[in-house]
């Protein structure tokens, strides 16, 4: 997996820069992690049963550690090339007995969830289906990926890319090229969805978007892939 950006340059900044794209939103990057969290209860884990979790692309494991937090069950593992990434991801979520980071996978690992934010439209796209393939091989029988990726029709979105440093040259996938990624792959999508239509964590709004899924201006889309 080849990233266009280089994350390590953007490791120990990465939280404020984001904050600075998000500044029209009021600058909460926390907020759309806790609506990434929301979807994936959602649609994807309904229980407190213990799992094995991958937070693919982790980052500096922002979503890592929400997704700790809320499966304290599970074992949540964040995977990222980016060393100087997953040094300041274990720094941060270090008071976590549930967390582990990894910049390489081993043969012995499986997971019942893999989870995919934003992290496609940073990989060369030679290398996306060798990636969902890579996936594929880590999943348990029986296990999803879970694809989070901008929403290129939502104006909003196209502006926050487009201001945002790491954001650089990289081309926004639509939701039809990435079923077609995925079958490619031999995955079958089982959901489809477009999501975070509103910047606010209200219960009312998350209903709404329940409604909305089939309407292409969400800022974000969601897709759950399997075997």
């Amino acid at each position: 997996m080849i990233y266009k950006a280089d994350f390590d340059k953007h490791s120990h900044t990465y939280r404020e820069t984001l904050k600075y794209s998000l500044r029209l939103f009021g600058g909460d990057d926390k907020l759309f992690d806790l609506l990434k969290i929301s979807c994936i209860k959602r649609w994807v884990i309904r229980d407190n049963n213990a799992y094995d979790i991958l937070d693919f692309g982790c980052g500096v494991g922002k979503l890592t550690g929400l997704l700790a937090k809320d499966f304290r069950r599970s074992r949540v593992v964040g995977y990222d090339i980016s060393k100087e990434s997953i040094a300041v991801a274990e720094e941060e979520n270090a008071g976590l007995k549930n967390i582990h980071f990894i910049n390489e996978f081993t043969n012995e690992q499986k997971y019942d969830f893999i989870i995919v934010a934003n992290v496609f439209h940073h990989i060369d796209s030679k290398q996306r289906v060798d990636t969902l393939c890579t996936m594929k091989q880590l999943l348990k029988s029986g296990g999803k990926i879970v694809i989070l990726e901008h929403n290129p029709f939502n104006p909003f979105t196209r502006y926050i890319v487009n201001i945002c440093p790491f954001d650089i040259d990289v081309r926004l996938i639509w939701l039809r090229n990435f079923i077609k990624l995925a079958n490619i792959s031999n995955l079958r999508v089982e959901l489809r969805s477009y999501v975070l239509f509103f910047p606010w964590q209200s219960g009312v709004f998350r209903t709404m978007e329940r409604v909305l899924g089939r309407i292409p201006l969400g800022a974000q889309y969601m897709l759950i892939l399997s075997k």
